[in-house]
């Protein structure tokens, strides 16, 4: 017992030292982390790199290191807002680009490009530079004043393509049986389960999606290299761009250098010696110097949903429990006088979209709410554009898709045949045990299934035609889970203007009638400490170690979790995240 008192009070010291030391260093970190933190030198240059993801909504953890997380994320809006006021920053002397493989979406890249074009208006340089540039990168590069790259370096130009991931032929080796049902027959968030290959319906639509987003593509070329659209094409069609000189021939870029040439160039646009150092400042860090005017007692809320949609709560995402939470706080908060909803979602669940628009409808009730679309806005995501009064987006915002998909596996001859397993059931009537993935599923029970996706398809489109304005048959030609982007969507007035998360908050305060507001932010940053407590707990260790372990396999790994906690669950969702590129 004298032994076992022991070892508590060790357990105890040792935590009562750990929780001393984390309150130290809080404290010294908020001590060090006042205004005065972060400061733009004279003579300092905006940094970009194409490299990094920009976020929907950035966010700051110091201790973020001690969960396995960064220490911060950069937000779209933050770039955007950084690049804003760099143009009449006196100590901003231009932009530097460093090229590199980009995953952003074509919509942020879109904004920041039109943000660049306006930054050009001050006459400060935009120079873009990398050994390696794929088309996303050279998009956006094509907005600034000079292109640089590496002489041995890599450059794409080719073409747009959308790549598909099926399991079918996995599935059928296991011996898993599909279940697929769909309404609309560009619904197919059900083909990677289902089928080998894109159905000519999907095809179809996803031939005119990349070529909506090809032409602004060539579009940005053109204004650089003077060459037309016609001729670009041919040229990525016939693969005669493939090397830094290749470009440079035909006038899409404007020099071939080395980094240290590059750097000699931008001290000589700055009027700089040889000798004297470029001062480099990423947007969060000149974003963290700004001046922020947080301080009116108005307020306008920008309520960020990213991710996919489910039931529940979780911090991950947009879980239907968590977010009416957050919109009902919003509701109550009497010095919010309006709402901006920035929707980055391919859909989810059918009931969690449900949920969440009633809640956005009530929340209408009390204060304006302005729907701004990022680089998807489709399926349950556009479900939740329709509670707003108006909606925004971009030309390459990915839209529409307004259908549902359910599917069901059943894993009958693969439990029998592969693990010797057999199940049987004793019922009281035919559909006790339905849904059952351990038995054949009967005629009766697809019935039953099917309606439920039709009765949820006719209140999809219901909601679609009262918040555009249209009858239920022009809603039915423009809907059977068809995919647009946001030029096409314009067009068909699934949306009401193009314009930014900034020509939202300026709408949303205009139909307010508030001239002086603060941003406020939703989801709030979770505290620091929330991560450091998941991370003892060992979620994100766990989390840290399948990645570690299972490498680029991972998002096949992460694909069967959402299987799991997609089944027996009625969907508005896409099939894939669709990276064009």
């Amino acid at each position: 017992m004298k032994q076992f008192f022991k070892i508590l009070l060790a357990c105890f010291s040792a935590f009562l030292l750990f929780f001393i030391f984390l309150a130290i260093f809080l404290f010294s970190f908020s001590l060090g982390s006042g205004d005065d933190s972060e400061t733009v030198l004279k003579n300092s240059v905006l940094t970009l790199d194409l490299s990094e993801i920009m976020q929907e909504q950035g966010s700051t953890n110091p201790l973020g290191f001690l969960s396995g997380r960064a220490t911060s994320t950069i937000g779209l809006n933050e770039v955007l807002k950084s690049i804003e006021d760099a143009k009449t920053n006196k100590d901003i002397k231009g932009i530097y680009i460093k090229l590199g493989l980009c995953q952003n979406g074509w919509a942020s890249l879109h904004q920041v490009r039109e943000a660049l074009l306006d930054f050009k208006t001050s006459k400060k340089f935009v120079v873009a530079y990398g050994e390696i540039c794929d088309q996303k990168s050279y998009y956006l590069a094509s907005a600034g004043t000079k292109i640089f790259m590496n002489p041995v370096g890599g450059l794409e130009f080719k073409g747009l393509a959308v790549n598909g991931t099926f399991y079918k032929g996995a599935i059928d080796k296991l011996e898993i049986k599909t279940e697929a049902f769909h309404c609309g027959k560009y619904k197919s968030a059900h083909e990677p389960y289902s089928m080998e290959k894109f159905s000519d319906a999907n095809r179809e639509q996803l031939r005119n999606l990349i070529g909506d987003f090809y032409g602004e593509f060539l579009m940005a070329v053109s204004q650089k290299s003077g060459l037309d659209t016609a001729s670009l094409n041919q040229m990525a069609n016939s693969g005669m761009v493939k090397f830094p000189n290749d470009a440079l021939q035909h006038k899409m870029i404007d020099g071939v250098l080395f980094s240290d040439s590059v750097e000699n160039y931008l001290r000589h646009e700055m009027a700089l010696n040889e000798k004297d150092k470029l001062h480099f400042i990423s947007p969060d860090s000149y974003y963290a110097a700004m001046d922020q005017d947080d301080h009116e007692d108005d307020k306008i809320a920008v309520l960020y949903a990213d991710g996919a949609i489910y039931d529940g709560d979780s911090k991950d995402e947009i879980f239907s429990k968590r977010y009416t939470k957050i919109i009902r706080k919003i509701a109550k908060d009497d010095d919010i006088k309006a709402v901006v909803l920035r929707i980055n979602s391919p859909g989810g669940s059918a009931l969690a979209s449900e949920v969440l628009f009633h809640e956005l409808e009530e929340l209408r009730k009390k204060k304006p709410v302005i729907a701004s679309m990022g680089n998807y806005a489709a399926s349950g995501g556009y479900y939740l554009s329709c509670a707003a009064d108006s909606i925004y987006a971009d030309k390459n915002t990915l839209t529409g898709s307004i259908g549902v998909v359910g599917v069901l596996f059943n894993l009958t001859d693969m439990m029998k045949n592969k693990l010797g397993v057999t199940t049987d059931q004793v019922k009281t009537g035919p559909y006790a045990d339905f849904p059952n993935m351990t038995r054949t599923m009967s005629d009766a029970e697809r019935n039953w299934i099917q309606s439920y996706l039709d009765s949820t398809y006719i209140l999809f489109k219901k909601r679609v035609a009262t918040s555009r304005r249209l009858t239920m048959d022009q809603v039915e030609e423009l809907a059977q889970g068809h995919v647009y982007s946001g030029k096409a969507a314009k067009d068909l007035k699934l949306i009401d203007a193009f314009g930014s998360l900034k020509n939202a908050i300026s709408s949303a305060s205009k139909k307010a009638g508030v001239k002086s507001y603060s941003i406020v932010e939703y989801p709030q940053n979770s505290d620091d400490l929330d991560d450091i407590m998941s991370s003892i707990s060992g979620k994100k260790r766990e989390e840290a170690s399948m990645k570690r372990i299972l490498g680029d396999d991972y998002a096949m790994y992460q694909e069967i979790q959402k299987i799991k906690s997609r089944q027996n669950q009625i969907q508005m969702v896409m099939p894939w995240i669709l990276d064009i590129k």
